[in-house]
């Protein structure tokens, strides 16, 4: 399963059951993040109401990411052929993870009292497929947490 770690000097470690595999600089304000796996940097950036994930530098996405619906949080990934879901299920704190339709696994908080977004799905997924699949997931949760404390 992956993990979005604890954020240490504004870098959190993404761990792969408890091991970490790559490392993740979030912007604040934009919901971007740069990801390092490896030697490799991954840009995930908004490009206008979409999320895009590329190779630093590359001007071609990899994988593109926008809103099921103006009421809807759930959002719709196409990329590399396939095409993803993600978003909350009824009644339940984890999100659904499918591909073309058919549910691969989900997407749980790390613990009871933590917001912090995990993964659990088909290993067939290439990885930066899950990790981006991660990322969306994270940003789901602050935006409803944000949502939540302005209604409060």
């Amino acid at each position: 399963m992956l993990e979005w770690g604890h954020k240490s000097g504004g870098v959190a470690p993404i761990l792969l059951d408890g091991e970490p595999v790559a490392s993740v600089d979030p912007e604040f304000w934009r919901e971007g993040a740069e990801l390092v796996i490896g030697d490799q940097t991954r840009e995930f950036t908004r490009d206008g109401s979409e999320r895009v994930a590329r190779l630093a530098g590359a001007g071609q996405p990899l994988l593109r990411a926008r809103r099921k619906g103006f009421f809807s949080s759930a959002w719709l990934v196409e990329g590399d052929g396939v095409s993803y879901e993600i978003g909350p299920q009824f009644l339940a704190s984890a999100h659904q993870v499918r591909r073309d339709g058919e549910l691969i696994g989900e997407a749980p908080k790390a613990g009871f009292l933590s917001s912090r977004a995990c993964l659990d799905v088909d290993p067939s997924v290439p990885p930066i497929h899950q990790l981006f699949l991660l990322w969306l997931s994270h940003i789901i949760r602050r935006r409803a947490a944000s949502a939540a404390a302005a209604s409060s």
